[in-house]
């Protein structure tokens, strides 16, 4: 994983952000028939070599190949391209029907929920504050080691999605100060395994827990107070997966315990009950990790403590007033198609 941090320093970054219109593509999509992957292809793409580890390629509007990595080289040779080419505008991109999009969109009538991870440490006194490197043993023993790591320990975000019907179903149709109602499993199953898994806040690469591994994922909402406009709910609940805390096998690099993950969760959610409608849906998840992360080899991974690690988990409802709220769980759409996202699937 840290192959590729040695690439995304504060300059790159700026230099992306003021020559360059970022796009992450999930890799299958260059080898997919319609307009998605002809544009791949025709910039050489599906002959690529590429991994999440820092590959990328440059093209113009047209797709042309233009280099690998974004430096003078490459806006240069956009600058090589006749002016058809480049003028603001020269190149139309035509919009393409539903049935030609490879990346599946939010589900109709549903919800979108910004799930934020970061790393916590915990002070002597008891107070929480954001990690930094020193923090990690791992990476006291390498500086170099820990600032290559320091944007990996900065909040990430990703996207859960809830389809109209499972929100509903936690809306009673006639609300009672008090009044429980257990969420369906597959909602929680679904943050256990995709969501609320702190490896997922470093990479891209795996990060799912399989079903077996949740000992625990229970989601609940009690009604707090009922109006002729809304209803608010308290949120609660418990994810646990992965191995059983013991501190004497909690230990790194490569401990003998593997990975393991406990929260409860705390929240609202609000319910307009005049525009039929949820306007507030906030959940957070205070918890441990513990264990060998394990890197695609199974050994031990910089970010791991020894003991318990606090970490932690927010969730927000999606206004959907930025793009970003459309990208898919994970950032790949195929979690949602192949890996049982839904339920419907193993």
């Amino acid at each position: 994983m840290s192959r590729g941090l040695t690439f995304w320093d504060d300059e790159t970054i700026s230099f992306i952000r003021e020559n360059f219109v970022a796009v992450a593509v999930p890799t299958w999509v260059r080898h997919e028939e319609g307009p998605e992957g002809d544009f791949l292809r025709k910039a050489g793409i599906d002959k690529m070599w590429i991994t999440s580890s820092g590959y990328m390629t440059c093209v113009s509007a047209s797709g042309e190949h233009l280099g690998r990595r974004p430096d003078a080289k490459v806006l240069a040779a956009f600058e090589a391209l006749p002016e058809s080419e480049r003028a603001p505008g020269a190149i139309e991109v035509p919009e393409i029907s539903a049935s030609e999009r490879l990346i599946p969109s939010p589900p109709e009538g549903g919800i979108v929920l910004r799930v934020h991870a970061r790393f916590l440490h915990r002070e002597e006194n008891g107070s929480l504050r954001k990690a930094i490197h020193s923090d990690f043993p791992l990476m006291q023993e390498d500086p170099k080691r820990g600032e290559r790591w320091r944007l990996f320990l900065e909040p990430n975000t990703e996207y859960l999605w809830l389809k109209e019907a499972e929100w509903r179903s936690l809306i009673p149709e006639n609300p009672k100060p008090g009044q429980k109602i257990e969420a369906n499993p597959q909602i929680g199953i679904r943050m256990a395994r995709f969501h609320l898994t702190p490896r997922r806040a470093t990479t891209s690469e795996g990060g799912i827990v399989p079903e077996k591994s949740i000992r625990i994922a229970r989601l609940e909402v009690t009604v707090a107070d009922v109006s002729e406009t809304e209803i608010s709910m308290d949120v609660s609940g418990r994810i646990e997966w992965g191995t059983e805390f013991d501190a004497e096998l909690a230990t790194t690099p490569n401990g003998p315990l593997k990975i393991g993950f406990a929260t409860d969760l705390h929240g609202q959610l609000i319910y307009d009950r005049e525009a039929g409608k949820i306007t507030r849906f906030d959940i957070a998840a205070p918890g441990h990790v513990w264990g060998r992360w394990g890197d695609a080899n199974g050994n031990s991974l910089p970010v791991e403590r020894p003991g318990k690690a606090p970490f932690g988990f927010a969730l927000e409802l999606a206004t959907g007033d930025s793009p970003t709220d459309r990208i898919p769980p994970g950032g790949n759409g195929r979690y949602v198609e192949t890996r049982g996202y839904f339920g419907d699937r193993d």
